[in-house]
Formats: structure tokens, sequence, C-alpha cells
């Protein structure tokens, strides 16, 4: 049985089925299996995320790589067919939650679903998939942080590290740390979906502004010891849409206060009649 320092996870002649796919798959599931729990909790149409996740998964991916690959650019511009390459990784959380949140946006808006309730059941989705993805970085050895000798540090190969620290052999791993973050941010979130329409203070929107400010604020600070980082002018990309993102949940949160609460009920006929 191959080892996770070898990327490939399952070897069958010309077929290589690699870790990195392995964990990516498992988070897609663990999101869309979580997202149709909690639609069933709140009292919601839980077919609707089965009807959904296609849409939202692979245009998701698509917008992840997309935004990597134009980072990338230089690297890409002359390998189109390499740039669609996803084997070895080079997918992007922000550009897939970008991509992901317009996705629902239409699809909410094309079957006459509340957005905000429904954004609110895909969030802790969102966060236990990024949970269970972030390993992908450690079967490729990528995404780890500055040399430490600290007990949980991470050894990465020679070959993978970056020149500036070639004389050491164990990092930061930066992955490990933001996959925690984001499986105790999952359950706290799939708590306030369930828990928060008794709360007087709730409002729907606010499981999705959370998830927005508390991502950007803990991806910017793990971002500022990662060695892999990609720019945009003279900060990593990370922080802008980290900036980003802590702005549009800020802004979810004060509007959804100064606009009529939404009830949150899901009318299956409504998308029947639209389809």
């Amino acid at each position: 049985m191959p080892s996770l320092h070898d990327p490939v996870a399952i070897a069958l002649g010309p077929l290589e089925i690699r870790w990195y796919a392995v964990f990516i798959l498992s988070g897609i599931f663990g999101a869309v299996a979580l997202a149709h729990w909690l639609a069933g909790k709140r009292g919601l149409d839980q077919e609707f995320i089965f009807d959904i996740a296609p849409w939202v998964v692979f245009l998701g991916i698509a917008g992840a790589r997309l935004y990597y690959v134009l980072l990338e650019w230089d690297r890409f511009k002359d390998d189109l067919v390499g740039a669609a390459n996803i084997r070895g990784g080079g997918l992007t959380i922000h550009g897939a939650v970008i991509a992901g949140a317009l996705t629902v946006w239409w699809l909410c808006r094309r079957y006459r679903e509340p957005l905000f309730t429904w954004l609110d059941i895909i969030a802790p989705g969102v966060a236990l998939g990024q949970a269970l993805g972030r390993w992908g970085n450690w079967a490729n050895q990528e995404a780890f942080g500055t040399p430490t000798d600290l007990p949980w540090a991470v050894t990465i190969d020679p070959a993978r590290r970056p020149s500036a620290y070639e004389a050491f052999a164990t990092f930061h791993p930066t992955f490990l740390y933001e996959s925690i973050f984001n499986l105790v941010n999952a359950i706290l979130l799939s708590w306030l979906v369930v828990n928060g329409p008794r709360l007087r203070w709730f409002r729907n929107g606010d499981v999705i502004g959370l998830y927005l400010i508390g991502y950007g604020v803990v991806r910017f600070f793990i971002e500022r010891i990662r060695t892999d980082s990609l720019y945009i002018g003279p900060w990593p990309a990370a922080y802008w849409l980290s900036f980003g993102l802590i702005a549009v949940g800020l802004a979810i949160m004060v509007l959804r206060r100064r606009m009529p609460a939404d009830t949150g009920r899901v009318i299956v006929a409504t998308r029947e009649d639209a389809a």
C-alpha cells in the first residue's frame, strides 16, 4: 500500500489515483453531506442541495484553478494544456469561494430560493471540505510554512524545499493549522445553523458572514508564515482576498440587519415551476 509520502495512492497500470484527488473528493462529499443534513435540521428541501451540488462543485473547482492560473500566468501562458491539469495541485480556495458563491446566487435566483438561508446552510460544509481537502497539500508536500523544530513540524523532501530553505528539513505544517481551524469552524457554524433561529440576534446570512470573516482573519495570519505565496503587487494574493472576505462578511452582517427578515422556507413547487 503506497504511503502518503508517495503522491500516488493507487496505481493500476497506466491509471494513477493520487492522494490529492482522494482528499479533494473526500472534502466535496463531506461538504455536500453536511449541507444536506443541515438543510433537514432546518426543515428545508434537502433535495435542493443535490440539485445544485454538481454546478457548485464543477464551477467552484474551475474558479479555483482559473484564479491560480491567472496568478501564475507567466508559467502557463505557453502551456494551456498544463493549465487545465489539476492532478498535482494548484487550486485556490479563494477562487473556489468566489465562483461557488456566484453559482449559488445564480441558482437561488433562478429557482426563487432564499439566498442567505442557503448560503448559511452551505457555509459549514465548505469549512468541512477545506478541513479535509487541505490534507492533499500534505500528500503533495506543498503549502507548508517557514522552518521550525516544533514537535509537530512536517518533514519536507529536499527536492520540495524552497531555495532559501534548502538547509532545513522540518517546516510549519500550515496546511494542518488551516485544517484544524476549518474543522472547528465547521462544528461551530453547524451549531449556529441549527440553533440560530432561536437566538434573538440571529439573522439569515450571519453564518456565511461569520465564515467569511473568520476564514479571512485566520488565512491572513497563516499566510504570513507560508513559503509559497503567490503575489499581487507587493503583498501575497491571499492578503488581498482575505481583506475582501472580511469586508464582504462584515457587510452581509450589517446589511442583513437593515433588510426585512426572510422566513427561510422553501417551496418545492416554485423550483418545479421555474425549471
